[in-house]
């Protein structure tokens, strides 16, 4: 965040001259302010979001853009001369603009992510009526990783930027932009951060994203979100939603707890719940005057625990039973709207296996198939499971079983073949299984019992997750370096991505990899422990990338010798970097 004064002036005089000479320098460099600030942000959840840009000082730039002064305006005044509201004190209408000037320019750190909270909250209360500045709409497609919303022709001011909705800090600990529009063209980034959930199936009491079971099994899930700020609302919506597969027969929530509190939530009292219906397969989980019961705990963790049984209409194998679950939370406290959050999915897999009963010397489809063979099936050294019996089979097509529910009418130990001799197994837990022939048809001898495993199969990978942690507030650059702009090989590719602190002077964390500087694509960890902690200075840039050389071993070919390659990723490093600072706010 910046401070609140864009220059220092060497001497005292040099101050006296630029304001003797106010009126016609505001009548030169204010007179044509129409400025453009560009906020932006990696997140994709804040894709279509609205950003509110509010006015808190009007700022007045001398010609030469080198000094500029704040007047804070009349709709702020009662927030500065509310202690409450904006920790100031001692504060009346003839010294408002002064005081708070001295107070916002003296804030750093974490006094200054604190102020731009209460700042936030209090601009979007409804019963203050401010109105935002400027409103804008952040993309829905990124550029170079970026989604960005885009305010024109703006007053030169110092603004506080809020996204309706965004009522958690985000890794840094912010929760609004507090920007100084001082020059045609600002950008900065959006803090703050929205409702989310995550959903874990729990599997010897750690949370998984995902988990094998058997028909009839309970399984218990816990769905984890974090209570937001909800300052800025006279009243807030927080409902847990969770949407179960076909698969899954909802039980019964077990507990709603928020961490550091010794006693769970009340049904009833703190919170109701909604179970899911046939047309309606979701569990709704809707918290009670929330606000009210909950401000206090704001940024603790609240924890829904729910038990469901799987079914019978499991899906067997595959993409497994996918079950859905997300936060409905209060977005706009001028309009009591809601949204939803970006849902947190869990897999449950069962699988299942056939087997083919047959007689001859060779295993193929010309084998005679036995009919009336009976078969029983038990975990190794247990007891033979139960099943039902989902299709008896005929010449043509196989018999199908599953596994039974707990006390569910029709089931039964013993399997029987059809006239095809094939007999599916449906709905088990992967683990070790014994499968035991207790009658065979005809004069046939009965087979040796068979010890086999059922193993997970027919898995999909469906999408690689990176932690949150891993890339917010990271800003990345690319050089690939060839001998010609198309259909080339790279000679040799550098890619940095970097996070500055919150004042951007510092680089808090610096990773960079490189392509054709090794047999594989290689990290340059010395050069990042370089790095980070460091100032953001073109000397700390120009050693990172000498340090470079420390970890990485290009080769001499036809494309480019061992030298060569040294030199461009030295240079490459160099300028991958300070495109990074660059795209992250920072000033070299």
């Amino acid at each position: 965040m910046k401070s609140l004064m864009k220059k220092v002036f060497a001497a005292a005089a040099a101050i006296a001259t630029v304001f003797g000479l106010a009126a016609t320098t505001v009548a030169t460099a204010n007179a044509a302010d129409n400025a453009t600030l560009t906020v932006s942000t990696t997140d994709a959840k804040f894709a279509g979001k609205t950003v509110n840009a509010y006015k808190m000082f009007s700022a007045t730039v001398s010609g030469d853009g080198k000094a500029v002064s704040y007047t804070l305006t009349d709709e702020w005044k009662p927030f500065f001369k509310d202690s409450t509201a904006s920790g100031l004190t001692d504060v009346t209408d003839a010294n408002v603009n002064d005081k708070a000037n001295g107070y916002v320019s003296k804030l750093t750190g974490k006094d200054l992510a604190a102020f731009a909270t209460k700042a936030s909250n209090w601009a979007q209360a409804k019963t203050n009526n401010i109105k935002a500045a400027a409103t804008a709409t952040v993309s829905t497609g990124a550029t170079n990783g970026n989604y960005t919303a885009t305010f024109n022709g703006l007053d030169y001011g110092y603004y506080v930027v809020a996204v309706p909705g965004a009522t958690l800090a985000n890794a840094s600990g912010q929760y609004a932009t507090l920007v100084s529009v001082d020059r045609t063209n600002v950008t900065a980034n959006i803090k703050g951060d929205l409702p989310t959930v995550d959903k874990k199936v729990q599997v010897d009491g750690t949370g998984k994203d995902a988990t094998d079971a058997k028909i009839g099994d309970s399984l218990t899930f816990t769905l984890t979100s974090t209570i937001p700020d909800m300052s800025a609302y006279d009243t807030y919506t927080f409902n847990f939603k969770d949407t179960l597969s076909k698969g899954l027969t909802f039980e019964r929530v077990t507990s709603v707890t928020v961490d550091g509190v010794a006693a769970p939530l009340t049904v009833g009292t703190d919170y109701t719940v909604t179970t899911p219906t046939a047309s309606n397969n979701t569990l709704t989980v809707a918290m009670n005057d929330f606000k009210n019961k909950q401000q206090a705990n704001a940024g603790k963790k609240i924890t829904v625990t729910y038990t469901a049984t799987l079914n019978e209409n499991a899906v067997v194998g595959g993409a497994g039973n996918t079950n859905s679950a997300k936060i409905q939370y209060s977005n706009d406290p001028s309009t009591n709207g809601t949204g939803d959050s970006e849902p947190s999915k869990v897999r449950v897999f069962t699988y299942g296996f056939t087997v083919d009963k047959y007689t001859g010397d060779q295993y193929t489809d010309a084998a005679t198939r036995l009919a009336g063979a009976k078969f029983t099936l038990a975990p190794k050294n247990g007891e033979p499971m139960s099943f039902v019996q989902v299709n008896a089979g005929s010449g043509t097509a196989k018999a199908e079983y599953r596994v039974a529910n707990a006390g569910e009418t029709g089931a039964t130990t013993t399997i029987i073949t059809p006239a095809n001799g094939k007999v599916e197994f449906r709905g088990l837990k992967n683990g070790e299984y014994t499968l035991t022939e207790e009658r065979t048809p005809h004069t046939y001898d009965v087979a040796e019992s068979i010890d086999f495993t059922v193993e997970k199969t027919g898995e999909i990978q469906t999408a690689v997750l990176i932690p949150k942690e891993s890339y917010e507030n990271c800003f990345g650059h690319y050089i690939k370096y060839a001998m010609r702009n198309a259909m080339d090989i790279a000679t040799l590719g550098t890619s940095v991505n970097a996070r500055l602190s919150p004042d951007g002077k510092t680089f808090e964390r610096v990773r960079i990899a490189f392509g054709v500087a090794g047999p594989v694509p290689m990290r340059a960890v010395n050069a990042e422990a370089f790095i980070n902690g460091k100032a953001v200075t073109l000397e700390n840039i120009e050693a990172f990338g000498r340090k470079v050389l420390e970890d990485i071993h290009p080769r001499d070919s036809w494309r480019a010798s061992k030298a060569f390659r040294s030199h461009i990723a030295v240079e490459s490093a160099k300028r991958c970097l300070i495109e990074s600072v660059k795209l992250a706010g920072g000033v070299l």
